[in-house]
């Protein structure tokens, strides 16, 4: 007895989609699955044996329950940590998901070329706004509008993506934050993160200030430039930095060195303030990447007991309660009781 074509398994995406899928936030276009020998008749077929989901027009996703956005909302809201690539990908998935719909003429600027950058610091939710390169047509597209902006070149990242070169991406991305909610502390981390990365030299990110001159939002953002240092290793220092400096307490020393009594380096502590006996009260502040390693808390424990010396202080902070603003209270308690 024959096996009719209705109970017949579905036979799975091409090898060739799965791996393009992977590289591109777990995505397809409509004009890639046609490259692959799945035009639009089985792709809507692929949609009905649930291996591919309909994301919006032209665009698919090959996995079909992809973890939304708002599980990553609901964990970080409640302080729970989570890992950096993750958080990363979503970014990422709105930027290729704006330069999916609208086609191989757009240019990704602002927050989702910074996102396809590879620049940490971003809002988790924004807006992928793209420009056209030429006259198209103008797709509607989920979460991502099309921009006109003064003077936009075109580079590309290492994995193929059209985005605005790293200084007009920044200056655009600065202006988009000015009417958001704490955009300014999403805004100075960015620059925190390219300064220390090297992504942008201090001439480069004066040159990205210099494009916003003169437009929208320009004059809001004036005094986030001044901010910016790139000795901040994450977007949450930088955040427990802003905290202090709002509260009228910024640090002493950011990345201070610590030596043992016979002058040997024993690490780096990312704020530090000198408390009025000479000793230090020393702010660390634990990121997903380096203290959520297996064996990180007995590393952290016993280089905290070498990085104190007599009179010290040491408060540690996750990067949910640098976001929170309670970096700026706990270092304020420690300083009106040890004067």
């Amino acid at each position: 007895m024959g096996f009719s074509r209705d109970m017949q398994s579905p036979r799975p995406l091409p090898p060739t989609v799965l791996e393009l899928a992977r590289r591109q936030a777990g995505l397809v276009s409509a004009r890639q699955l046609a490259d692959a020998g799945l035009d639009a008749r089985r792709a809507h077929e692929k949609v009905g044996q649930r291996l591919l989901v309909h994301v919006c027009r032209g665009v698919y996703d090959v996995e079909p329950t992809p973890p939304p956005l708002r599980t990553v909302e609901w964990a970080r809201r409640r302080g729970w940590q989570v890992p950096s690539d993750v958080l990363g990908e979503q970014r990422r998935r709105a930027a290729i998901l704006a330069l999916l719909t609208h086609g191989r003429l757009a240019v990704a600027v602002g927050l989702a070329a910074l996102a396809l950058h590879g620049v940490q610091g971003l809002p988790l939710a924004y807006r992928a706004d793209v420009v056209l390169r030429a006259a198209a047509p103008r797709e509607p597209g989920r979460g991502s509008r099309v921009r006109r902006f003064r003077a936009t070149g075109s580079s590309t990242t290492p994995d193929g993506w059209a985005v605005a070169p790293l200084p007009e991406a920044l200056a655009q991305a600065v202006l988009a934050l000015s009417s958001r909610p704490r955009g300014r502390d999403h805004a100075v981390a960015i620059m925190d993160d390219v300064l220390h990365r090297g992504l942008l030299t201090p001439a480069g990110l004066r040159e990205a200030r210099r494009l916003t001159w003169h437009r929208p939002g320009a004059q809001a953002t004036r005094a986030w430039w001044e901010l910016a240092d790139g000795r901040s290793e994450s977007p949450a220092e930088t955040w427990a930095r802003l905290s202090c400096v709002d509260a009228g307490i910024p640090p002493d020393a950011l990345q201070l060195e610590r030596r043992d009594d016979a002058g040997r380096f024993v690490g780096r502590v990312d704020m530090a303030w000198r408390l009025a006996d000479g000793a230090w009260l020393l702010v660390e502040v634990d990121g997903q990447e380096v203290h959520g390693r297996p064996g990180a808390l007995v590393h952290d424990a016993e280089r905290q007991n070498r990085l104190l010396t007599g009179g010290d202080v040491l408060l540690r902070f996750s990067g949910s309660a640098a976001w929170r603003g309670e970096v700026a209270s706990g270092v304020a308690e420690v300083l009106r009781r040890r004067g």
